[in-house]
């Protein structure tokens, strides 16, 4: 008598069970998700309204009565990331998103997207393919090779990447040699603007493309830069060659700077002259001296008054007789 009311329970619990998770799509989810080595997936499963304040969560495990939780949200919208994945909730959109970062291939497994409510909870497996990553042959970043600017003015710099890698740091360096070349300005992850002096980048997950400019351009800007991307093991970077022109007024000034000698060496050619000039006359009174000074002696010699022997004035009459 009591054995069919205690089978009629377990039948009407398992039907239960395979009510919430499935047959009423009360959670739903993309069955399938694929990414790259070293790259990372996004997930996005869809819930039922009423469910919006209920913890959400991702879980890895075959059997999903005993797959390990690897985050939670909290039952509001604020994102929860832990380790290498993380997760959000919209309540309006009735959606929650896994993200996975930094891929290895033993990430590959099956997962389940949950609801945390009483009883049974809500979940939906999500297949989870992890393909091989990049080869250290292979570069996944290419770019213009060079690029040309104007003193004073600014250069564009884009460089492109595979997909998988959006949230990867994407940076500008400066040097001739890869190893040792300086970084100048780096991405945080995202897809917002990064500016230090005068050197900005941004990256575009859509494009797969991030775009370095430079401003106020210099002579001395003028060298190898390279784009580049942090990741696991040897960083990716490709060679751009950056050559500066001379700004336009330069050739003008230089001919306005040139002139300025020329009438420098105009007045010193007068005043050269000038001085040799006064140089001369004072030498020609030099010489003259002399022959002005006997001159004037042998006037006053012949002008001078005769004596007598008693000292008193001669005479030529008296001489005479």
């Amino acid at each position: 008598m009591w054995l069919c009311p205690a089978l009629l329970l377990v039948i009407l619990s398992d039907l239960c069970f395979l009510g919430y998770s499935t047959a009423e799509n009360l959670l739903t989810g993309p069955g399938a998700a694929r990414g790259r080595e070293r790259g990372s997936l996004t997930v996005q499963c869809r819930y039922e309204p009423r469910w919006e304040t209920h913890r959400k969560w991702w879980c890895r495990g075959a059997d999903f009565r005993s797959c390990r939780i690897l985050v939670m949200t909290t039952g509001s919208e604020q994102e929860v990331r832990r380790d290498r994945v993380s997760i959000r909730d919209r309540h309006k959109n009735h959606t929650f998103t896994v993200t996975m970062e930094e891929l290895r291939r033993d990430d590959a497994d099956t997962y389940w997207c949950g609801i945390e409510r009483t009883g049974i909870d809500l979940s939906v497996p999500v297949e989870v393919t992890i393909d091989p990553g990049y080869s250290t042959s292979s570069n996944p970043l290419t770019g213009p090779g060079a690029a040309r600017g104007r003193e004073r003015g600014s250069l564009t710099v884009q460089c492109r990447y595979e997909p998988g890698l959006e949230r990867h740091r994407k940076w500008w360096c400066r040097g001739a040699h890869w190893r040792s070349c300086r970084i100048l300005v780096m991405t945080t992850g995202s897809e917002q603007e990064v500016k230090k002096d005068r050197v900005s980048i941004r990256d575009s997950h859509k494009n797969h493309t991030f775009t370095v400019t430079m401003e106020e351009l210099r002579r001395d800007d003028a060298d190898t830069y390279w784009c580049g991307m942090e990741r696991t093991g040897i960083d990716p970077g490709v060679r751009v060659e950056v050559t500066i022109a001379p700004a336009p007024g330069r050739t003008t000034m230089a001919a306005s700077v040139a002139f300025t000698p020329s009438t420098s060496m105009k007045t010193t050619s007068s005043v050269t002259r000038s001085l040799l000039g006064s140089t001369y006359f004072l030498l020609l009174v030099l010489l003259e001296l002399p022959l002005i000074l006997s001159m004037l002696g042998v006037v006053l010699w012949v002008n001078r008054p005769w004596r007598g022997s008693a000292g008193r004035p001669g005479r030529r009459d008296d001489e005479n007789r």
